[in-house]
């Protein structure tokens, strides 16, 4: 057995256990493994032997627009409408649109073919920030793009922690140079989706106290712990210095805002900046591990909170819709919140929340309705 990466705990007199995080076999298998003493179980994935109730949601209870979607021109956008269609999904946005011949062909093979449902967001190069005609060409390529049908803009995690422009330094979220990109997206009446920061996690050491070792270890690009990046506080404050400055711009705070750990951190923030919304993607695993907080913040801000998945209709590992459903519908408790083979986040299982029917709603296409500009608008 080969082992990417391990950790060593005591677990009593005389007893070892060692865990390995992507350990992999001459197989091809990829999970977890644990020692305790001498003994090892390999794939280690206890069954639970609560008995509960297991609700099946295939279908979300109303339309559902998925405001948080990845995916490539290959795709192919009827068997996309056909998987949206089975799980009542009635609107996905790309957010990976990007720009140029990138864009064209998006639009041309996906957009062109339902406008109405395959929505498309495009991107921005920030790591031009200073050119002479930053400003003015992004600005162009925006309003060009709101012409041709594109929704809105979507911005990466790496605004502000990793881009860098020509002189070497950091973009910041907030930096003056950007402004007239925000507004123009204001004026144009098209929402910003940005990813800022990430969980609380990742900007901690990855050691045996970090809940998200074992993602860590396979993910090790994800960890933004030490001087070489930019505190997770400094990038909530950038952002939300810029959401202040830019009151007529409509911004989607990807991943419950990275507040999913801190609700009462999210409750802040919504209360200090009204054109802000959050979505949901990639983070029903914090979320339901907090059922009666969740429930409480969902139907508190149920108004400000928006459905995504951080997949796509039709992609081969496909559960993710059938879990945030059961999340969203149901008073399940205690069940898995991914389908691979080891936990992808943290070694925790989820409850349902069971939203009344009017928050649903709100949440699976109502806010997005209000804030989406329709095709031709």
């Amino acid at each position: 057995m080969r082992s990417r990466s391990s950790t060593v705990w005591r677990t009593g007199p005389g007893s070892l256990l060692l865990l390995l995080a992507g350990c992999a076999t001459s197989g091809g298998d990829v999970g977890n493994a644990v020692y305790v003493g001498e003994t090892m179980v390999r794939g280690y994935r206890p069954t639970s032997t609560l008995v509960g109730t297991a609700t099946a949601v295939d279908r979300a209870r109303y339309p559902a627009i998925d405001v948080h979607c990845h995916w490539s021109v290959d795709d192919d956008p009827h068997a996309m409408l056909r998987a949206m269609d089975d799980r009542n999904v009635r609107s996905a946005v790309n957010l990976s649109g990007g720009w140029g011949d990138q864009l064209d062909a998006l639009l041309t093979r996906h957009h062109a073919v339902a406008p109405e449902r395959l929505l498309i967001f495009c991107n921005v190069d920030f790591a031009r920030a200073g050119e002479p005609d930053f400003d003015a060409t992004t600005v162009a390529f925006l309003e060009d793009a709101h012409r041709r049908g594109v929704s809105g803009l979507k911005v990466f995690k790496s605004l502000g922690l990793t881009t860098r422009d020509g002189s070497g330094a950091i973009v910041a979220v907030d930096d003056p140079r950007l402004d007239p990109i925000w507004a123009a997206c204001g004026r144009l009446g098209m929402p910003v989706l940005i990813h800022t920061a990430d969980p609380a996690a990742f900007f901690a050491p990855t050691d045996e106290t970090n809940e998200r070792w074992m993602q860590l270890q396979r993910h090790p690009s994800w960890s933004f712990a030490g001087p070489a990046f930019p505190s997770r506080d400094e990038l909530f404050a950038q952002r939300n210095r810029m959401l202040t400055r830019h009151p007529g711009t409509n911004f989607i705070c990807a991943h419950v805002g990275s507040h999913a750990d801190d609700l009462a951190a999210a409750d802040r923030f919504l209360a200090a900046h009204p054109n802000a919304y959050l979505d949901i993607s990639g983070r029903v695993g914090a979320l339901g591990r907090q059922p009666f907080g969740a429930r409480r913040f969902l139907i508190e801000h149920q108004d400000r909170v928006l459905f995504g998945t951080d997949r796509y209709p039709g992609r081969s590992d496909q559960p993710r819709y059938r879990i945030y459903y059961r999340f969203l519908e149901t008073a399940d408790e205690y069940f898995d919140y991914y389908d691979h083979p080891f936990p992808p986040a943290g070694d925790w299982r989820i409850y349902g929340v069971d939203l009344p029917d009017d928050v649903l709603e709100k949440i699976y296409h109502g806010n997005a309705d209000r804030i989406l500009p329709r095709p031709g608008s």
